[in-house]
């Protein structure tokens, strides 16, 4: 008789163990409008110096969770590019034809895909397109060697998202490449997010 007490106890606490989620209600992420703030480093590739130094990039983007899946956005970066220089040297000398210092700043759709790799965890891989300002100019335009250059970029990355336990946020990384078209400049920014998703 005990060891059947025994064996039915057994069976109702780990079917109950199973069958209850964590408070009675099943996790689900918040999806739907978003805002989110990312600050980490952008560098550039190429030009006479291979690479520039890392500087700060700041992005600020909002957008709409479509489905569990599937996002899109519109985000807003800054950064730039230190000691790279992408117009050539003068002759006989190491001083750039143009600015090697220059700022980039983005304006981009994006859309990303998110696969879920565990309850709250998700790996989420991007792309974007859209408008790019490089000033000062760093490679050869027509008129003042001073002014600005806009021109198209085109992207992809990868980003980590988890959901944390305060309902509304999200915390992750991302990685976004972009090729900036004309002045053909390849930029890369590395940088922590935090979602809020309201």
């Amino acid at each position: 008789m005990k060891k059947c007490l025994w064996v039915a106890a057994l069976a109702l606490s780990s079917s109950a163990l199973a069958a209850t989620p964590p408070e009675g209600v099943e996790f689900k992420p918040r999806r739907g409008f978003f805002t989110e703030t990312d600050v980490g480093v952008f560098f550039t590739l190429g030009g006479e110096n291979a690479y520039s130094n890392a500087q700060s990039y700041l992005q600020l983007g909002v957008g709409y969770d479509l489905t569990e899946t599937l996002s899109l956005g519109v985000h807003f970066g800054l950064g730039s590019s230190a000691a790279n220089c992408f117009a050539g040297y003068l002759p006989n000398t190491d001083v750039c034809a143009l600015s090697d210092n220059f700022t980039v700043a983005f304006g981009d759709v994006t859309a990303a895909y998110n696969v879920r790799l565990a309850d709250r965890l998700y790996l989420s891989p991007k792309v974007a397109a859209g408008y790019t300002r490089l000033d000062p100019a760093p490679v050869n335009t027509e008129g003042d060697p001073g002014r600005t250059i806009h021109a198209p970029n085109a992207g992809v990355g990868v980003g980590i998202e988890y959901a944390t336990m305060m309902d509304h946020f999200s915390v992750g990384a991302d990685f976004m490449a972009r090729y900036v078209i004309g002045p053909n400049i390849p930029t890369f920014a590395l940088f922590p997010r935090v979602k809020y998703t309201f």
